[in-house]
C-alpha cells in the first residue's frame, strides 16, 4: 500500500495557479474534439495518483486502470468505441475496469494495512475482513464495481481540470471487444472511457441543470427542499 501523493505538479503546465475546486467542477465539460498536445507525464501520474485517493466500500479499491497512449493503440480502442474521434485523437485514453474477484484477493492486505495505520485493532482485523467480504459479497458484483471505480474515474476528471486539461468520459464502447483487444480479464467490467488532453475549440456551451427543487428533496423523497 503507498502512502498520500507527496511529489505533483501544484501549478497546471502553463504556470497558470490551480483551478479551485468548486471552479473546477463548473467548468468541466465532456470535450467533443481534441488536438494532438501530449499531456506532460507528471501531470498524467498526478491525474493517476489523485483518482487512486478516492474513496471506496472498506477501502477495497476494486479498480484498474489501462492507460492508452500509443497512437495505433487509439485507434483500435477507436475502432471498438463506436469509431468516435475524440479516442483517437486525445493523447490519452483511460480504460476504467471494475474487478469484480480482484479486491477479495486483497482484502486481507487492506485489512491488516489499516489496522496497521491505527485503522481499528490488529486483534479484530479477520473478523472484520469477513464481515466486510460478506457484506459486499451479497451485492451485485457489476453493480457495485462499477459504483466504485466512477467515483475514481470522477475525480481523475476533476484533477485534469484543475491541472487545466480537458476531458471526455464515454460509455460508448463494445465491452467485449475492449476486454479482448487490451487483455482485460473476464472478471473485469468495463465501466468508461476516460480520454484526457486539451480542447479544440470551441468548447462546448454549458447546457444547465435542473434546479435543485426538482431534483433534490427534504427528509422525503417528493417532499420540496427548499434553497
Amino acid at each position: 500500500m503507498q502512502d498520500k501523493p507527496q511529489n505533483f505538479p501544484t501549478t497546471q503546465a502553463n504556470g497558470s495557479p490551480l483551478k479551485p475546486l468548486t471552479e473546477a467542477i463548473l467548468e468541466r465539460r465532456a470535450t467533443n474534439q481534441f488536438t494532438s498536445e501530449e499531456v506532460p507525464e507528471e501531470y498524467l501520474n498526478a491525474i493517476l495518483r489523485f483518482g487512486a485517493q478516492a474513496p471506496s466500500g472498506y477501502n477495497f479499491q476494486p479498480w484498474r486502470f489501462v492507460v492508452v497512449r500509443d497512437e495505433a493503440n487509439r485507434k483500435r480502442l477507436q475502432g471498438v468505441a463506436f469509431n468516435q474521434s475524440k479516442v483517437g485523437e486525445a493523447p490519452v485514453v483511460i480504460i476504467a475496469v471494475g474487478m469484480k474477484e480482484e479486491w477479495k484477493r486483497t482484502a486481507d492486505e487492506v485489512f491488516r494495512e489499516g489496522a496497521a495505520r491505527g485503522a481499528g485493532k490488529k486483534e479484530n482485523v479477520e473478523s472484520a475482513k469477513q464481515g466486510a467480504v460478506g457484506f459486499v459479497s451479497s451485492m451485485d458484483a457489476a453493480t457495485w464495481v462499477n459504483r466504485h471505480t466512477m467515483i475514481a474515474l470522477t475525480t481523475m476528471m476533476l484533477v485534469a481540470e484543475a491541472y487545466g486539461f480537458d476531458t471526455a468520459p464515454m460509455e460508448g464502447f463494445d465491452a467485449a471487444s475492449v476486454k479482448r483487444e487490451f487483455g482485460i480479464p473476464d472478471e473485469g467490467e468495463v465501466v468508461a472511457l476516460l480520454a484526457v488532453g486539451r480542447m479544440q475549440p470551441p468548447d462546448k456551451p454549458y447546457t444547465g441543470r435542473l434546479p435543485l427543487g426538482r431534483i433534490v428533496f427534504g427528509e422525503r423523497f417528493g417532499e420540496a427542499w427548499k434553497e
